[in-house]
């Protein structure tokens, strides 16, 4: 998996990321609310795109596995999508 291209869309409140799976073209698409209650990420756009950069080992491979679940040419990363990572992703009790 190769990733091409990062970029924030604050239309969407999120961040896209360009890559390639297995020789497909993949936009994944992943929401703030990952970035700020999974990986409790700050509320500003600079910082999702910042914690893509330092989590991308485990959103890539939760676009992986999102991709081989159901393969097409855009996914949509959710938070649990994160319930079987091994990181510490969990939600903030409270």
């Amino acid at each position: 998996m190769h990733t091409r291209a990062t970029r924030l869309d604050t239309a969407m409140q999120a961040v896209d990321v360009f890559l390639d799976i297995d020789g497909k073209s993949v936009r994944a698409l992943i929401p703030r609310e990952v970035f700020e209650h999974r990986l409790r990420s700050g509320p500003d756009p600079g910082a999702w795109l910042k914690s893509y950069e330092e989590n991308a080992e485990v959103l890539n491979t939760a676009i992986r596995r999102r991709f081989a679940a159901r393969p097409q040419e855009m996914v949509v990363v959710r938070s649990s999508d994160f319930d079987s990572l091994g990181a510490d992703t969990s939600e903030p009790e409270g």
